[in-house]
């Protein structure tokens, strides 16, 4: 289209037009997309699949954009643009007349005229004065099904609306919803990437509680899910026993290392006897003790706090370097109750200390001697518990664990951690 005065009018007429058609092709698919999403509504009282707030507004969001691209993309006749202005503000065809006269050839002087009067008359109007916003059947049409949507909604959660035996459920439900949540979120924040399953669990857990915390689910659907995340985290939970089968536990593990303990100071005792030439209880009361360390090391249950400190500071004394302290014969079994108290990184460090010790070359030959056998009793009674692979590390390899870097036993300790973090999570879930 050639480049004219009156041409400019018209586009300009013609950005106000499609503006109005868009807004119109909006509000009649949002219309669309509300009694899509009534119908799905309605429909979620059977599915509960179709419980989702998202869903719903989305329903509504896509009939609206369907709608302003149809606004947007529909043809728009230039004549009829004309036509449309003459009529609304009574222009007496002046610009539709003007506009037919455009043409390859040269316009005759009256025709010049006409399109002269036409440009004067439709300049000094503006297109909002021309094509106005007026609040008509589309707008009607959207606020009705807005309101009859909302009340689909709403109503059946309006406890007026509901039975006495419905209003104890929904209030049963809404508490296990919010538990439920609770427990999803706490899965999905401490599992890691490589959990996939048991972060898709927690996903499924999250949008049941979100389903049951709305209300909207009736209670046969709310029992039908829940035995099927049931069984879900049953599923995981054998599959975490499986992976776990021979796992002893750490009390046995403090057990069997106390009676090594036992066995081993009878065998030094018998070999400082028969050196010494002296009785075997003489010999037994000159081996190397620390009756603090056994007394901690022999609480039955769990240690305060305070016990858990003083016991991780005496370990620390005699792992420490420097100290030239002897080996006490409870050394061992002093360690196996700090893990017993799930004080596992505390633990650690320390043994990694006693390896580095073992292999420093500066302790006396008794003492090395003693920690050396105290160290592979230990791991023999960590065999099959969950400290499984530092137990063979210790076995099979101390130089190793005296020469890993704080990375690598950071990271044994975290495969450690996330196995317990594991089956705690899923224990919640499976009680949720």
């Amino acid at each position: 289209m050639p480049s004219t005065p009156i041409n400019s009018e018209i586009r300009r007429l013609r950005r106000r037009v499609r503006l109005l058609l868009v807004e119109r092709g909006a509000l009649f698919g949002a219309t669309g997309g509300e009694i899509g999403t009534g119908v799905i509504v309605l429909l979620s009282s059977r599915f509960d699949s179709l419980i989702d707030y998202y869903l719903w507004g989305a329903t509504v969001a896509c009939g609206a954009i369907l709608g302003a691209a149809w606004g947007l993309l529909r043809r728009l006749d230039d004549l009829a643009v004309a036509i449309a202005a003459d009529k609304r503000v009574d222009l007496r065809e002046r610009l539709s007349t003007a506009l037919a006269l455009q043409g390859p050839g040269d316009i005759p002087d009256m025709g010049r005229a006409a399109v002269d009067d036409a440009i004067e008359h439709v300049s000094a109007l503006r297109s909002r004065e021309v094509f106005r916003h007026r609040f008509g059947l589309p707008h009607a049409v959207f606020g009705g099904a807005a309101v009859l949507l909302m009340a689909a909604i709403l109503l059946p959660l309006a406890p007026a609306f509901q039975s006495k035996m419905r209003r104890a459920e929904v209030r049963v439900m809404k508490r296990e919803g919010a538990k439920l949540i609770k427990i999803a979120k706490e899965i999905k924040r401490e599992t890691g990437l490589k959990h996939a399953e048991l972060k898709k669990l927690g996903n499924r857990l999250y949008d049941l509680g979100r389903k049951m915390e709305s209300g909207r689910m009736s209670k046969k659907q709310a029992m039908l899910q829940t035995r099927r995340l049931t069984k879900e985290v049953e599923k995981q939970q054998d599959e975490l026993a499986r992976r776990n089968a021979a796992a002893r536990s750490m009390e046995q593990a403090k057990l069997d290392m106390k009676k090594a303990g036992e066995d081993l100071a009878k065998q030094m005792a018998a070999k400082l006897a028969a050196k010494g030439k002296m009785p075997f209880a003489e010999a037994m009361k000159k081996l190397p003790s620390d009756p603090k360390l056994a007394e901690l090391a022999n609480k039955a249950g769990a240690l305060t706090p305070a016990e858990q400190k003083a016991l991780e500071e005496a370990l620390s004394k005699y792992a420490d370097p420097k100290n030239a302290l002897s080996i006490p014969t409870e050394l061992g079994q002093a360690l196996a109750k700090l893990m017993e108290n799930k004080d596992y990184r505390k633990a650690m460090q320390i043994l990694q200390k006693l390896a580095l010790k073992l292999n420093s070359g500066k302790m006396s030959p008794a003492d090395r001697e003693a920690l050396q056998k105290q160290l592979q009793a230990l791991a023999k009674a960590l065999k099959g518990t969950d400290l499984d692979k530092l137990a063979k590390m210790m076995l099979e390899q101390a130089q190793k664990l005296a020469a890993m870097s704080p990375e690598e036993l950071a990271k044994l300790l975290k495969e450690l951690e996330e196995m317990q973090k594991m089956a705690k999570l899923l224990g919640k879930a499976g009680h949720g």
